[in-house]
């Protein structure tokens, strides 16, 4: 009877172990957490050439046929805030080569609390084509995947990377004052600013 307990002892022993002290294959966070301040134009309305779209990697930049963006903001006739998910304004065009899935994968879910008590990205629910319509302090999460040429492609922690937002205000220019906290850390979820996350 011994023997055949033993190798079920291991395995339980090895599985709490593993939960006890997280993946161990999973490879170590290196890059702390980035906390950035924009100011952005709406889409319509706005002068021409200024910055109306956010990449989360290479800060404020335009909306346009590249697509080289990940959100892109507008405002309503109410004055509310809409968001844009690169795949929203270019549909099949995001797509690299047309015949695959969409090279940027960006999701977007408004999550409750401040924008200082979220701490961690949501798992699951991420929505990569509806417009968000927004108020001034909605705190939006974000999921990035770039399926060609990410950084995480070839990661054993996780494909995809992390963020979230908030719009502070908008003033009568239509500019939009913006703050960010990126995990650059590939499958990591914390959106603790300026910290190495461990989760």
């Amino acid at each position: 009877m011994l023997p055949t307990r033993l190798p079920r002892v291991v395995v339980v022993a090895l599985a709490a172990a593993v939960v006890a002290c997280g993946d161990p294959t999973r490879p170590k966070a290196t890059t702390p957490n980035v906390a950035l301040q924009y100011s952005l134009f709406a889409l319509n309305g706005s002068p021409a050439a200024v910055s109306n779209a956010l990449s989360f990697f290479g800060g404020p930049t335009r909306a346009d046929a590249s697509f080289r963006f990940d959100v892109a903001f507008d405002l309503d006739a109410a004055g509310k805030i809409q968001v844009y998910p690169v795949r929203a304004l270019a549909g099949v065009l995001a797509q690299f080569p047309l015949s695959s899935p969409p090279s940027t994968r960006v999701g977007l879910q408004t999550v409750t609390g401040s924008y200082e008590s979220v701490r961690e990205a949501p798992d699951r629910g991420y929505d990569t084509i509806s417009v968000k319509t927004i108020t001034p302090g909605t705190v939006v999460a974000v999921q990035l995947l770039d399926q060609v040429n990410g950084q995480c492609l070839f990661s054993l922690g996780g494909q995809t990377t992390y963020a979230k937002f908030v719009v502070d205000s908008v003033d009568k220019s239509r500019r939009l004052f913006l703050r960010s906290v990126v995990d650059l850390n590939c499958g990591y979820r914390s959106l603790v600013p300026d910290s190495i996350p461990t989760f």
